[in-house]
């Protein structure tokens, strides 16, 4: 076991907290979240065995919390991106489009994790009595249609995390009629609860993909397994504003604003989708789109994330596989920025 000396040497990585929250599980499952795939495949999660002892956790209220907070001090994060159920994680990737990501802020890895979803509440709840249900926005729509057939008149309540929701449930005043989604962690960190229900994502083969993040593009966070061979990158892509021909102005209280439909013919989606990405010359993987922080009415960004196999990992070692995968995804930015538009490297891994 590390000494208090050893850990005060390790790096610092920040994630969503508090603890039972699945990005904490993500450090502390111990290969023991299991979930059997409807094509019979058994998927184990054994992040820990990388994460557990080469880094110090330090946990943040918020996804926008720990995105802000990366730096030399605390150089490390995780963040989930995506589920496979309910989609993209929204919070990540509005933080994705700061002026931090791809400048202070870098994607540098990503882990995969199989997600049950409990109902808890407090020891002896009977489920008839249910009258809200409190969790993260994910969970509650991984749990949709459950929610619908078994708690159509049950009032849903968005808390920023699903152990969050647990963690209220055990406060002197909280509701007796409320109850949270939750992992299973949770009854054993939070006394006072229980399972009532376990398994009740619409969908058994329910995953979420997190994202790790450094303060730098030279660092490798150590928690990584460097055994895969899957190489990829995260770009950001939008286009320059152009001056709009055929605008007006409608009057909006004290204040004259440009209307939307000047800017409706603007955004170039045909060009991101097809001269702009075939630059890359590799596989794209997923396109994802968040409004721009512009002032501009409907101008949007494009996050486009690229993959390649590597060659074997005896030859050439994983440095130089990264460094030359960089100078292709570079290559691709360059010739984006040639065509006319403006893009951003996030991250490499």
């Amino acid at each position: 076991m590390a000494t208090e000396e050893d850990q005060a040497a390790l790096p610092q990585l920040l994630y969503l907290g508090p603890l039972g929250t699945y990005t904490h599980q993500v450090r502390a499952d111990n290969g023991l979240n299991r979930v059997k795939t409807s094509h019979g495949k058994l998927w184990t999660q054994v992040a820990y065995e990388n994460l557990a002892d080469n880094v110090t956790y330090v946990q943040r209220d918020t996804i926008r919390e720990v995105f802000e907070s990366i730096s030399p001090e605390f150089p490390y994060g995780v963040i989930p991106q995506e589920n496979s159920t309910y989609g993209s994680v929204i919070d990540t990737y509005d933080s994705l489009r700061s002026p931090r990501a791809g400048t202070e802020v870098f994607v540098r890895g990503d882990i995969t994790l199989a997600v049950q979803h409990c109902l808890v509440g407090r020891n002896g709840l009977d489920r008839t009595n249910i009258k809200r249900i409190l969790s993260h926005e994910q969970a509650l729509g991984q749990c949709r249609d459950y929610l619908y057939t078994n708690f159509p008149e049950a009032t849903l309540k968005k808390v920023s995390s699903t152990a969050v929701a647990a963690q209220s449930l055990t406060e002197d005043d909280a509701d007796i009629e409320s109850a949270a989604i939750c992992s299973a962690l949770c009854v054993k960190l939070f006394s006072g609860l229980e399972i009532l229900q376990r398994s009740i994502q619409d969908k058994q083969d329910n995953f979420t993909r997190f994202f790790v993040l450094s303060h730098s593009l030279e660092s490798m966070p150590p928690l990584l397994d460097t055994k895969f061979r899957l190489l990829r990158a995260l770009v950001r892509i939008s286009m320059p504003p152009a001056p709009s021909s055929g605008s007006h102005e409608a009057d909006s209280g004290q204040q004259k604003v440009q209307c939307p439909a000047a800017y409706s013919h603007n955004r170039p989606l045909h060009l991101v989708m097809s001269t702009l990405l075939t630059t890359f010359g590799v596989p794209i993987t997923r396109i994802d789109r968040r409004p721009s922080l512009s002032d501009v009415p409907f101008e949007d960004l494009y996050f486009v994330e690229l993959e390649e196999l590597g060659s074997p990992m005896e030859s050439p070692p994983r440095a130089e596989r990264l460094e030359s995968w960089a100078t292709k995804v570079n290559s691709g930015v360059k010739r984006v920025k040639a065509a006319g538009g403006e893009a951003t490297i996030l991250g490499v891994w």
